[in-house]
């Protein structure tokens, strides 16, 4: 456990790589820019006490390489969003502390499980990081930016390596190559599947609800662990609630795979311990299932743009709004709890006139 500790006080002394020019001081941060950088420092603050956890417990030293390789970008991240609050006097969000885990409890996943969730987190954090960059203007936040765009896509390319290497790795579907350039005449052709004879699924659509079904079967084991090590029963009440709308969804998508005879992503609930020592504050897990709705949500939305065949357009649009009620019940307990922190806002003009809402 000594040395397991020392490993973290080597990582957090590491120099830090990230050194972007420092903007002048009267350059201010857009609205995107601020909510862009509060979330990152969120979500980074979260991952840091993650990772902090899964190194701890990982057992494979490939695995465990690559998971202390992901932590250092977290605590990377956070000293560049750090100096970028600082730079304009943004006060620095609380976030996550060493108060919200505790790295050497009992082993709750596998370290096969932990490769494959950091992969699932990753992709996000891929999409993020675009976003920031297309979106700043500021020239040390989209420095910042296109250095987490090429982490990522590091970071994705070591977990891929080991997951093959390990056999974790879900075998993706296959369709025939086209033999011709075909056009598409009839609206009915291209819509159909609500009711009655469906068309053959397509490429975008077999992708979409793969996607979604290889993240519901990553997403429900970590909450069946939080479940388990969870000390509030209205957070575990509202965790069950999230697994039975999780069976629902991957039943979902499981169908229409099947119906098509086409691949099922793995399945890794095996790879959950019966361990109920908790590693992680009440706060940090229900702040994570919330970060994971957010992911969800991305997806749908992305699904939705994506498919034309009825039945699976109205599937996504029913697991979306499914996703966002839920959501809510989650943000409600945390403000209940006095758990989430305010993001950063417009000045409240009528308030500031004294006038009442």
């Amino acid at each position: 456990m000594e040395t397991q500790q020392q490993d973290f006080n080597q990582i957090k002394q590491q120099p830090i790589p990230y050194g972007p020019a420092q903007a002048p001081s009267d350059e201010r941060l857009s609205a995107f820019e601020q909510g862009q950088l509060w979330e990152g420092y969120m979500a980074d603050s979260s991952a840091k006490c993650l990772l902090q956890y899964f190194v701890s417990s990982a057992q494979d030293p490939e695995i465990r390489a690559v998971l202390e390789y992901a932590l250092s970008l977290s605590l990377n991240h956070l000293n560049a969003y750090t100096q970028m609050f600082n730079s304009v006097g943004f006060p620095i969000p609380h976030g996550f502390t060493d108060a919200d885990v505790e790295p050497n409890a009992k082993r709750l996943f596998s370290d096969q499980f932990m490769l494959a969730y950091l992969r699932y987190i990753n992709r996000y954090g891929a999409i993020k990081y675009f976003n920031t960059f297309v979106g700043s203007t500021r020239p040390d936040v989209r420095q910042f930016a296109t250095q987490c765009i090429d982490e990522v896509q590091d970071l994705h390319k070591k977990t891929d390596e080991i997951l093959l290497k390990k056999g974790f790795f879900s075998e993706e579907a296959h369709i025939p190559i086209p033999d011709r350039i075909d056009y598409i005449h009839s609206d009915r052709s291209l819509y159909k599947g609500l009711f009655g004879d469906k068309r053959a699924i397509n490429g975008l659509e077999i992708a979409q609800v793969f996607n979604s079904l290889e993240a519901k079967l990553l997403e429900r084991p970590i909450v069946i662990g939080f479940m388990q090590a969870v000390q509030s029963q209205k957070v575990k009440d509202l965790l069950n609630q999230c697994k039975k709308t999780m069976d629902k969804q991957i039943h979902r998508w499981t169908q229409i795979l099947r119906d098509e005879d086409l691949p099922l992503p793995l399945s890794l609930i095996h790879e959950l311990t019966d361990s109920s020592e908790s590693p992680f504050s009440d706060k940090l897990m229900t702040f994570h299932v919330l970060t994971v709705i957010g992911y969800t949500l991305t997806d749908y939305g992305i699904a939705i743009a994506s498919c034309t065949r009825a039945d699976i357009v109205t599937a996504m649009h029913k697991s979306l709004a499914e996703n966002a009620a839920w959501a809510k019940d989650v943000m409600e307990l945390m403000m209940h709890n006095g758990w989430m922190e305010k993001i950063p806002h417009a000045a409240d003009r009528k308030e500031i006139r004294g006038f009442k809402h």
